[in-house]
């Protein structure tokens, strides 16, 4: 590997070195742009998220700066990973031996930033998921109990994982700087072996938090007052994005394992580089992709109005009323309900406790023919098969008795 490049520099010849036009070969431009495309891909989805959520909504909240911050993390990696391929990455090995050995301290010592970022990165995805799922099980203890703990977790997990990459090397800039380790240093650092497991753990428990959040919705979201279309539908939103990620993160355990006894550690191996962002950026588009809905539901509706030959009347009178439907998704940020009715969340309530708010018992006399109904109005979130009948609102609900002899 490493080691064997440097103990090749040092005293004695050097062997015949490979073909010029193998020397010459790179990769990187293939790299940067299966990278640049994901990476391009989830700061859109995070912008989006940003417009929905602080412009739309205006619920901007702790799981949207999260993700903010796993956005800004991203960008770092993306830059570090471009500095890594103007310092050798995508070109072979004996690059660094033949042509410019003097790149290799700048390669590892980017690698170095860059290996713990990406841990970061990870948890910062996985936490605004869990918070974001907590805006949902926002009236169920047992369910924030295991969000929390798992948040908890994630956090221990990554100061223990960032610690240890750290740490690798005493002293730590023994890690990029190999004149410091043997034979030429008496720096202690871990063995290839001892990093490449370390990987795979990292890994392993980030696949099996992963999946976690992919399934953990399904019995959440069961209890919404919605039909049993709108729950299946929330439940693959919720779900498929993350199950992609944990697809990706399959596909890159073997390679990570495989990479730390590779000899061509900066030419065919470095894919490895690009599995870990896609992971990384998948997850992000994973993590925005349910806030979205409210925004493709004006952008559908937009369409429909557009395509189902309106006359100008119709398109004109339903201006009139745009301000009051700008914003038809509050309470939670996901699931809709009208701006202005005073009415709280009732996200993951029992069915029975709405029905309450429209019972005989709230309604008092005002007159003959005259009643007042006092209790919260039912929106398209209550899901219930009277609403296509009547809509029921606060005011004055005038009655009339029809006797039938």
């Amino acid at each position: 590997m490493v080691v064997e490049l440097f103990t090749r520099q040092g005293p004695g010849p050097l062997p015949p070195p490979p073909p010029q036009e193998y020397l010459d070969e790179n990769l990187a431009p293939k790299m940067l742009a299966v990278d640049g495309c994901f990476f391009g891909m989830a700061v859109l989805f995070v912008l989006l998220r940003v417009y929905v959520r602080a412009v739309l909504l205006k619920t901007f909240g702790i799981d949207d700066w999260i993700m903010v911050l796993a956005a800004i993390l991203s960008t770092a990696c993306f830059s570090l990973f471009v500095t890594l391929t103007r310092n050798g990455v995508g070109r072979h090995a004996e690059f660094y031996t033949y042509v410019r050995p003097d790149l290799l301290t700048v390669f590892f010592q980017v690698a170095w930033w860059y290996a713990w970022l990406v841990v970061v990165a990870y948890t910062s995805i996985k936490i605004s998921i869990a918070c974001f799922l907590l805006r949902l099980a926002n009236h169920r203890r047992h369910w924030r109990w295991v969000l929390y703990t798992t948040i908890v977790l994630l956090l221990l997990f990554t100061v223990g994982s960032v610690l240890s990459l750290i740490l690798q090397c005493t002293p730590v800039r023994a890690a990029w700087d190999f004149s410091l380790r043997a034979p030429f240093g008496d720096a202690v650092c871990y063995s290839p072996t001892t990093y490449r497991n370390t990987g795979v753990f990292n890994s392993v428990f980030n696949l099996f938090t992963d999946l976690l959040l992919a399934l953990l919705p399904i019995p959440m979201v069961w209890k919404l007052q919605t039909n049993v279309k709108t729950r299946i539908s929330l439940c693959v939103v919720l779900g498929l994005g993350l199950f992609s990620a944990c697809a990706t993160a399959v596909y890159k355990i073997p390679l990570q394992y495989r990479f730390f006894s590779e000899k061509d550690f900066s030419g065919k191996a470095a894919w490895y580089y690009i599995w870990q962002q896609i992971e990384m950026n998948v997850g992000i588009m994973a993590a925005c992709l349910p806030t979205l809905k409210p925004l493709a539901a004006e952008f559908f509706g937009a369409v429909s109005a557009l395509t189902s030959g309106e006359r100008y009347g119709s398109q004109y009178a339903s201006r009139g009323h745009s301000k009051a439907r700008s914003r038809p998704y509050v309470s939670n940020g996901y699931l809709k309900q009208t701006e202005g009715s005073g009415t709280p969340s009732y996200v993951l309530e029992e069915m029975d406790a709405r029905r309450e708010a429209a019972s005989p018992s709230n309604q008092g006399p005002l007159g003959d023919g005259l009643a007042y109904i006092v209790g919260q109005r039912r929106g398209s979130s209550a899901g219930e098969s009277d609403e296509s009948i009547l809509r029921q609102h606060k005011g004055i609900l005038r009655t009339t008795e029809v006797s039938i002899s």
